[in-house]
């Protein structure tokens, strides 16, 4: 007889207390990460036993995240180890600089650059949308330019208009063409994201996926239309 999983849940209104409800939320936070890590030794003594997969969901996690930094405990060393006691973390901020604002100096890139699989959505502040593109990297683009220039022979100014007037006068128009190194998704690409719309820098477990558009659909919606058949309908 399989029994399900075990859930635990936390009931404490953040608006009675919000400094107390904090302290637990992350107390809970360690210690579920404390239960996970200690898998690791029974997984390695049982090699032949299947060993069920765990799932930490956390929402505005910028409210319980925390960094070790030179301390062994942290989110940091935690998501790094996360594979190997079979753990699959998914963790939603409202945005890269709230996740900023609530970590000592610079250790919010520690804790960012464990997220392999990376999902933005519309971003408002300059900051977030800055950093979602620089993470999507750059790429060669063909830029063109386009030259116009007039030349004149004999040229003389024009006591009435005080221009200059030529008989013989040439006009030259060039094209060229060059590559440049740009950002792949500007950040008013981020800021102008639609309603199910995002951009994904995404790892599949072996190799890193180039960032692309990811078109989202509700739950509640029909699966078996495409995203731009219900964006037609009005359906988003």
């Amino acid at each position: 007889m399989r029994f399900p999983p075990p859930v635990c849940a936390l009931n404490f209104p953040i608006g009675m207390n919000p400094g107390l409800a904090k302290a637990i939320g992350v107390m809970m936070k360690l210690d579920f990460e404390r239960a996970v890590l200690n898998r690791v030794p029974e997984i390695e003594a049982n090699p032949d036993k299947h060993f069920r997969e765990v799932l930490f969901l956390c929402d505005e996690y910028q409210h319980f995240a925390t960094v070790g930094e030179n301390d062994p405990t942290g989110d940091e060393k935690f998501f790094s180890l996360s594979r190997q006691p079979k753990c699959i973390p998914i963790v939603a901020t409202q945005s890269i600089s709230s996740l900023r604002s609530a970590l000592p100096g610079e250790s919010w890139r520690t804790l960012l650059q464990t997220f392999r699989t990376k999902i933005f959505l519309t971003l408002a502040d300059d900051f977030s949308a800055r950093t979602a593109s620089e993470l999507c990297g750059r790429e060669d683009r063909l830029k063109v330019s386009y030259n116009l220039s007039e030349s004149g022979h004999d040229a003389r100014v024009s006591l009435l208009t005080g221009n200059a007037l030529s008989h013989r006068a040439n006009i030259t128009a060039s094209k060229s063409y060059n590559t440049q190194k740009d950002y792949r998704f500007d950040m008013k690409v981020f800021t102008e994201l639609r309603n199910a719309q995002s951009i994904v820098v995404a790892y599949d477990g072996l190799n890193p996926i180039p960032p692309c558009y990811c078109y989202l659909k509700p739950y509640y919606n029909d699966p078996n239309k495409s995203y731009f058949q219900q964006l037609e309908e009005g359906a988003l």
